[in-house]
């Protein structure tokens, strides 16, 4: 069976970590790398992948690497707005793709994005990475074992002090895909969800907004019913934090570092009422090139992804209803 060819779209920061991730992956191939800049390309590719000069091929635009013969799957890490109008026109060129999180800003969006994948008989997936690190399966199973009882609240904080040369990231407003919402909060969001059986009935959020309405930070409350909930903080003021925590009459369970370098070993920390306090090592992976490796077996095998369409739909949905309350200061049903 032939290597899953990828294009990408974007010369991102992001790219440091996919681009070697492709190429170090078990059948894919990094065949093409286009950006609407000109010489990004080739810049991104000669810091990124200077080994590869020479097999892969640069553009300056898009069109080329969506058309290329070679490339099956297409690989998204454009602004967090500029997602859905790339990503339909790949699909309608038959490629498959992997849109960095968010999947999209507005759930409508995501909608016409599943759909279009499904006329198209093409693969979609959110790019959550840390979904695919062992600790992350290994949260999920301890969760799901019902050893901690059933999970009736849950609580994440993600956050790093931004410097100028990321402002980019906060100089639109929320509307526009600017903000911590729509950067980090989709990871707070997403490990809060996966912790619940239940979906979202109602959300409750306050921010601080910058000059351009894009939110600094952003805390609120979000309701799963049956006296279920979860909070959640995200920032570009605080300090470094990555983490959740899950809690259950029976015990909580601990991650506390999500985004974990792929050189160091991941920690969870449980506190049972059976067993007491205790902290279990995870070995050291590379969660990058286990989601190229994961969606490469998507395609090739013609399975359904480990992050499903409708788990994208969901985060969008409870993303957006965020963002309403921030504007509204009230509850806002999902």
């Amino acid at each position: 069976m032939k290597n899953i060819g990828w294009g990408i779209l974007g010369a991102a920061r992001v790219n440091e970590r996919l681009m070697p991730a492709i190429a170090q992956s078990d059948s894919g191939d990094l065949i093409a790398i286009g950006s609407r800049r000109t010489g990004a390309a080739k810049e991104c590719l000669l810091k990124n992948l200077p080994e590869s000069e020479d097999k892969v091929s640069y553009f300056d635009g898009f069109d080329q690497v969506i058309n290329h013969e070679k490339v099956d799957a297409i690989y998204i890490p454009l602004a967090n707005e500029e997602h859905t109008e790339v990503a339909l026109k790949a699909m309608r060129s038959k490629k498959h793709v992997l849109i960095e999180k968010p999947m999209a800003i507005k759930s409508e969006e995501v909608k016409t994005l599943i759909e279009e994948a499904s006329k198209n008989n093409v693969k979609i997936m959110e790019g959550f990475m840390y979904a695919f690190h062992p600790q992350f399966d290994r949260v999920m199973n301890t969760i799901k074992s019902n050893i901690l009882g059933d999970i009736n609240y849950a609580h994440s904080m993600f956050s790093f002090p931004i410097q100028p040369a990321r402002f980019y990231r906060i100089n639109r407003s929320m509307e526009n895909g600017g903000g911590a919402l729509w950067d980090i909060g989709p990871y707070a969001i997403h490990t809060l969800r996966q912790c619940f059986k239940e979906n979202p009935i109602r959300v409750k959020a306050t921010a601080n907004l910058n000059e351009h309405g894009a939110d600094i930070s952003t805390t609120g409350l979000i309701d799963f019913g049956n006296n279920k909930r979860a909070t959640f903080d995200i920032s570009f003021e605080c300090t470094r934090r990555s983490e959740f925590e899950a809690f259950g009459p029976l015990g909580r369970v601990k991650c506390p570092t999500v985004w974990q370098p792929e050189n160091e070993q991941a920690k969870i920390i449980m506190n049972t009422e059976s067993s007491g306090l205790t902290e279990e090592v995870v070995p050291a992976a590379n969660h990058f090139i286990l989601e190229v490796n994961h969606f490469n077996k998507v395609i090739s095998s013609d399975i359904s992804p480990k992050l499903s369409k409708e788990d994208a739909l969901w985060n969008a949905k409870t993303l957006e209803s965020i963002e309403q309350s921030i504007k509204t200061h009230s509850w806002v049903n999902l």
